[in-house]
């Protein structure tokens, strides 16, 4: 209730107010990774009651936008041909349109989010529907995760501060994308020796899903290339054929309705932000300061970014290790962070309980001191440090002990050998 009422944080005594809450929750987030064993009743009960405690709060200023595009579908127009000031516009405009962020820049979401915001406003272009069907696709992937991996390690995504906020709280669209994303992945790793995947067409499901994830937020692409790699290191060349079609259809079905004879534009290139803008950035930031000149483009971490995927592509064993290791690559090389984007990587650390994860599920509420100081929208060194350190501490934890793990077993392994 104390995070709930305190949801204003662009104010400087409510956004303190709302810290206090959040430490109630992560005192109880920090409690939850000692359960060995956890009754299904208390793990929704905990899951549910949270995101209808946090229903009621305002909002963080995106899902404004959401609502503005659903509503301006359902009148005739293309949120990616009109920004939200576009003068076509201006006689549809509702009470809350003035807390729309970057209106002279169109739509940046894939076209399944806008389908899916024009979906909701044929409803009603109302806020706490949205909330709802965030939250819902929220409660499907603590589902999925509880099913997999149990109660008590599902409980790092159902009862996380961060999830619980991002989501029912804030209204960030986020969890439509998690959801297909984490259907995918365990597709993907659940192809048992003794069944071919032809005659399951597992890879055919997980790589449909994997697009829709693409089709609902860009930053899941890899994923497809992962998935090819992996037919192609297996010699199935016509499967990964045909997990690159299942992967493209989904964009390119629900992109039509966007598209017309001239132009397809699904991305704002020309958005200033996109070409230069900072947000609780690491690496980048790093970068900048001994050398300034990086500040004027982002485009040059793409660089970094493809080639650490290409070397994880190529390394990871799992769908599941690929996703946790790339969501930490992106995320530190990338110049533009935001709070919701830490959500991303969070269902991938349930199997290894990635404390690096843990740990910045509560560092991460650090970012709100931006919106408080608008415009300046820069993290002191010491904010910067305590947002990203206790991920990069805990991610080193959690690898060191995966290795001993390794090494342990490898020694264990090989004394039976000898003993035999």
């Amino acid at each position: 209730m104390i995070v709930s009422a305190h949801g204003h944080v662009r104010d400087v005594a409510t956004l303190h107010q709302f810290w206090v809450g959040i430490g109630v929750m992560a005192v109880g987030f920090i409690l939850s990774w000692r359960l060995r064993s956890l009754s299904a009743l208390w793990f929704w009960g905990v899951a549910i009651a949270t995101r209808l405690l946090l229903l009621p709060m305002e909002p963080g200023d995106d899902v404004w936008r959401y609502l503005w595009e659903g509503h301006i579908q359902n009148l005739g127009f293309s949120p990616y041909h009109f920004a939200p000031n576009a003068p076509e516009l201006a006689l549809y405009r509702p009470d809350w349109w003035s807390q729309i962020n970057h209106p002279d820049v169109s739509a940046i979401y894939p076209p399944i989010t806008e389908l899916g915001f024009r979906w909701l406003a044929a409803i009603a272009p109302n806020l706490y529907l949205f909330k709802l069907a965030f939250t819902l696709a929220d409660l499907l992937v603590c589902g999925l995760l509880c099913r997999r991996f149990g109660h008590a390690q599902a409980t790092l995504y159902a009862w996380n501060p961060m999830i619980i906020y991002a989501f029912a709280g804030g209204a960030h669209y986020d969890s439509w994308f998690i959801l297909p994303l984490v259907a995918a992945g365990l597709l993907a790793d659940d192809e048992p020796d003794d069944e071919p995947s032809e005659r399951r067409f597992t890879w055919f499901w997980s790589a449909l899903c994997v697009g829709i994830s693409v089709a609902v937020k860009w930053m899941s692409l890899p994923m497809v290339g992962f998935l090819i790699w992996r037919s192609l290191r297996q010699l199935k060349f016509w499967q990964a054929g045909w997990i690159g079609l299942a992967s493209i259809l989904p964009i390119v079905v629900s992109a039509l309705p966007f598209c017309q004879t001239s132009a397809c534009p699904l991305m704002p290139t020309q958005s200033v932000f996109m070409s230069y803008g900072r947000s609780a950035e690491f690496i980048p930031h790093v970068v900048a300061q001994v050398w300034p000149s990086s500040l004027q483009t982002n485009a040059i971490y793409l660089f970094p970014l493809a080639l650490f995927t290409i070397w994880l592509t190529v390394r990871a064993n799992s769908f599941q290790q690929f996703a946790e290791w790339y969501w930490f690559g992106l995320l530190t090389l990338t110049p533009i962070v935001h709070f919701w984007y830490f959500t991303w990587m969070v269902p991938f650390a349930v199997p290894s309980q990635n404390w690096g994860v843990r740990l910045v599920s509560l560092s991460a509420f650090v970012y709100f001191v931006l919106p408080a100081r608008i415009p300046d929208w820069r993290l002191t060194a010491v904010e910067r440090l305590l947002l990203w350190l206790p991920l990069m501490l805990g991610w080193l934890w959690t690898t060191w002990q995966s290795s001993q793990k390794r090494r342990t077993l490898a020694s264990n392994s090989g004394r039976i050998k000898s003993k035999s």
